[in-house]
């Protein structure tokens, strides 16, 4: 008997190793066999069964006649649980495949007779396993194995499962595909740039949107040109602070159709995606033309702006008439008369805050609200407004936090505006008893403010929606709270036109802080 070293046959320095499998093999029986003991058999398949067991990439060998199959670990898992193995091993492959047999015998006997390699890449071949008949992908390799030189012995399969790619392949092709019904659903335009090179790709349809033939190349570029000029800068740095800071881009404006001049409202969502390297450089997204959403939300802004400002008038009159008497009774002892006369001064003022707050709607939707820039102490200005509100209000402690004189070149009215609803949502949403706390000052080279509460809070998903217009936080606190849900989004549209920003931090049932910031500007006169 040949020996390799002492006190080791040729046959167990072959066999050694191989984790499960190996042992499986040195245990096997393989006396009673058609391929007899170990020692007897070829070199050739000696060296065979020694690959597989040492392989970390799954194998299995079909051998002689009877097609004897071995296999390694690493294919042991394709076997599943309760199903073939372990008495797949040292079987044939008819008793061990009856459900596939007809698929795989033929590529078997085209390689043992000598064909070529077989090659079969996600291929489905349905296996019994795990008590059941599974839906199984498979990418494959049949070889021959020769056993001696010019007589095959045998069949080599290298190979790996593939299902679960598989899988995930269908399900993208299937989310693919429902995007792209609703794109089409939506008459939208998409768009893929290259964030490096600018290169852009522009579907046929935002070619349409633009006004553009479909057949040119379209560009970035091409499409700003497009914007309606008032807005164009708007847009271009919206743009490139998505792709700086990784923002998804969410933007309505209107263009102007180059071929026919057309003026067509569209809506733009963009984000940016990773490369191969996770580097992100990849924006794509979609443009929908809601045009006629436009023209009614225009529509109805005129009506709002039309009966505000006939409703304006009135309550001027009836301001006035109000203050009269209050000046005639001034020395009226009668405590239920100027009871009524300040509660109706109260609530006539209330409702001329209201219109006003239609009013610069209306003016901000049509594009007519104006930003009247002036140098001014912010400080100053803050003071003002909470001196106005506890004039309104009783039950409430607001603190100023002093800061150094702040000189801001912007419209003083308007942020004025801001302050005041940042403060009164502040007591609205506060029980009374409460303490709000206000701060200002440089943070970053902006000018920034603070309006910090004590009151119910808000829950995390209504704070991305905050700052819409006409939403508002419903909760069974809120049913006895007025409102209509502009005061915020107006003041995210002043912030904006200042170039600043405005957001909130809150948890619910612990009070929230608002914020907002405007730049230094050097027309400010700050160093």
């Amino acid at each position: 008997m040949l020996k390799n070293q002492p006190g080791r046959t040729l046959h167990e320095a072959y066999l050694k190793g191989g984790g499960e499998m190996g042992q499986l093999i040195r245990d096997y029986n393989w006396a009673d066999s058609v391929l007899g003991s170990p020692e007897t058999w070829s070199h050739n398949l000696l060296t065979t069964v020694s690959i597989i067991l040492r392989s970390k990439f799954p194998m299995f060998l079909w051998w002689g006649t009877e097609l004897i199959q071995f296999y390694n670990d690493a294919y042991r898992p394709s076997m599943g649980n309760e199903g073939k193995h372990p008495k797949a091993l040292g079987q044939e492959g008819v008793a061990c495949w009856p459900e596939i047999w007809p698929v795989i015998k033929p590529l078997i006997d085209q390689v043992m007779a000598g064909g070529e390699s077989t090659w079969s890449e996600n291929q489905l071949i349905p296996i019994y396993r795990n008590n059941r008949l599974e839906d199984v992908y498979w990418t494959f390799s049949y070889s021959k194995v020769e056993d001696e030189p010019g007589k095959p012995g045998g069949v080599l399969v290298i190979c790996s499962e593939t299902t679960a790619q598989v899988n995930a392949m269908n399900q993208i092709a299937k989310a693919e595909e429902m995007l792209r019904c609703s794109i089409a659903s939506a008459n939208a335009g998409t768009w893929v740039m290259d964030t490096k090179t600018r290169e852009f790709k522009a579907s046929g349809r935002l070619k349409e949107l633009y006004g553009l033939t479909t057949e040119a190349p379209m560009s970035a570029d091409d499409a700003i040109a497009c914007i309606d000029e008032r807005y164009r800068e708007k847009v271009a740095l919206a743009l490139e602070k998505t792709l700086a800071e990784n923002l998804d881009f969410n933007i309505e404006y209107p263009v102007i159709a180059k071929d026919d001049q057309t003026v067509r409202w569209l809506r733009s969502f963009g984000k940016l995606y990773p490369d191969a390297h996770g580097v992100f450089r990849h924006f794509s997204g979609l443009a929908i033309d809601i045009t006629e959403q436009k023209h009614d939300e225009l529509r109805k802004n005129d009506f709002i702006g039309i009966v505000s400002h006939e409703l304006k008038t009135p309550l001027t009159s009836l301001t006035a008439y109000i203050q009269v008497l209050k000046n005639k009774m001034k020395d009226d002892q009668d405590p239920m008369k100027t009871g009524v006369l300040d509660k109706a001064f109260s609530q006539v003022k209330k409702m001329s805050t209201m219109v006003n707050s239609f009013l610069n709607l209306s003016r901000l939707e049509t594009g007519k609200i104006h930003i009247d820039k002036e140098q001014f102490g912010l400080d100053t200005l803050i003071k003002e407004r909470i001196e106005d509100i506890l004039l309104a209000i009783s039950g409430y402690e607001i603190t100023f936090l002093t800061c150094d004189p702040l000189i801001v070149f912007a419209d003083r009215e308007k942020i004025g505006s801001v302050i005041t609803n940042l403060l009164s949502n502040a007591v609205k949403y506060s029980p009374k008893g409460k303490h709000i706390e206000v701060q200002c000052g440089l943070q970053n080279e902006m000018i920034q403010v603070a309006v910090k509460d004590q009151g119910m809070g808000i829950k995390q998903h209504d704070l991305p929606h905050l700052f819409e217009r006409f939403y508002r936080v419903e909760s069974k606190n809120t049913h006895n709270i007025s409102g209509f849900g502009i005061g915020l989004y107006l003041s995210a549209e002043i912030i904006e036109r200042h170039q600043g920003k405005i957001w909130v931090e809150s948890k619910s049932g612990t009070g929230s802080t608002f914020y907002f910031n405007l730049p230094v500007s050097l027309n400010s006169g700050m160093n």
